[in-house]
């Protein structure tokens, strides 16, 4: 069997995928052969593609989950499971679903903030309805079957942190912004993780008001009263601003399709999809960004309280002539990534740093 490398086209495999990449390339071969599925960009293609078994060979592929010798993928479990187990993944994007509803919640309390602050609504947002995942929990809580849809979102949640914790772990790249990804991976993980534990916690007792202004201040605190704790929160409150950063450089250059398998959405609905994740990632950067200045500002005035989760950043900001303009724009940007997630988790797959 005679099998042709060639070299990917990066413009068509993000627009096709690989299968609109495998219409363009060599014959395939005659005897008994199945498609192998490949989830990843390849850094070629094999103009055949298949794995030959009428034949006893099997021809190299791609550089995906299912591209490796069966032995490697069966000295890695999670590589394995990926492949052998389509369904868990399948229920893995629960969990993305799950992100969806808490961006999408917290975005319209964070609109709710803005609009208070200029004068454009008279219903006062009371402290309680925190602008924040946190606070989009409460606002679950607070609503008509309120335990059983904060467990469903509490299992959302812990799915969604399961996903990051296989996605840190897959076997990819090891320099040093694959390695700056799996430790995000990680960071989001944990964060979920938290959220989910808010939400049992009052699921199982309606009195229980988890604050995430006051988690952020006591812990600035704590640190803080440490040797060189004014010198960690600085340091975390840069890294957070970077990652703002980060996000916004994505969102700007419609560099939204991470973990995403596109291929097939009419072109139409495949550029308003980016472009409604840009304006997410965006959204979620200059929030990023304003919780890590708070963070900076703490470390450099020596004063715990000055450092706020995403509620007392943006409350903060309000208060600003430009505030309500601020966040407006990250309001928009959580609303926008929540839809974006809701109407993409059916496409994500697992995908190594």
């Amino acid at each position: 069997l005679h099998c042709v490398r060639e070299p990917v086209d990066d413009a068509r495999w993000r627009e096709d995928g690989f299968a609109g990449v495998l219409g363009h390339v060599g014959k395939q071969p005659e005897c008994g052969e199945r498609e192998v599925d490949i989830g990843r960009r390849p850094r070629s293609t094999i103009a055949c593609g298949f794995e030959s078994e009428a034949c006893g060979e099997q021809q190299a592929v791609p550089n995906s989950y299912s591209d490796v010798p069966a032995t490697s993928r069966n000295r890695n479990p999670l590589r394995r499971l990926s492949t052998d187990h389509p369904a868990i993944i399948k229920v893995g994007r629960v969990g993305w679903f799950a992100k969806g509803v808490v961006y999408l919640m917290a975005g319209f309390l964070m609109l709710a903030v803005a609009a208070e602050a200029s004068g454009w609504s008279k219903a006062p947002v009371s402290d309680q309805q925190e602008a924040s995942p946190t606070g989009a929990i409460k606002t679950v809580a607070s609503s008509t079957g309120g335990t059983l849809l904060l467990v469903l979102l509490a299992t959302g949640m812990l799915l969604y942190a399961a996903w990051r914790v296989v996605s840190a772990l897959l076997p990819g790249g090891t320099d040093a912004e694959a390695i700056l990804h799996r430790l995000g991976y990680v960071v989001s993980a944990i964060a979920y993780s938290a959220f989910a534990v808010s939400a049992l916690a009052l699921a199982r007792n309606s009195s229980e008001d988890p604050d995430g202004n006051t988690q952020v201040t006591d812990m600035s605190e704590s640190v803080m009263s440490h040797t060189a704790g004014r010198l960690v929160i600085g340091a975390v409150g840069v890294i957070v601003i970077c990652v703002g950063l980060y996000r916004m450089k994505k969102g700007f250059s419609l560099d939204v399709n991470d973990e995403l398998n596109l291929g097939g959405l009419p072109p139409t609905r495949l550029r308003w999809t980016k472009r409604l994740g840009a304006v997410g990632e965006i959204g979620r950067g200059i929030g990023f960004g304003l919780v890590g200045f708070f963070l900076v500002r703490s470390a450099v005035s020596y004063v715990a309280s000055e450092a706020t989760g995403l509620d007392g950043a943006l409350r903060r900001v309000a208060t600003e002539p430009w505030g309500v303009f601020v966040v407006v724009i990250v309001g928009v940007g959580f609303v926008a990534y929540g839809a974006f997630c809701l109407l993409t988790f059916t496409r994500r797959r697992l995908q190594a740093p």
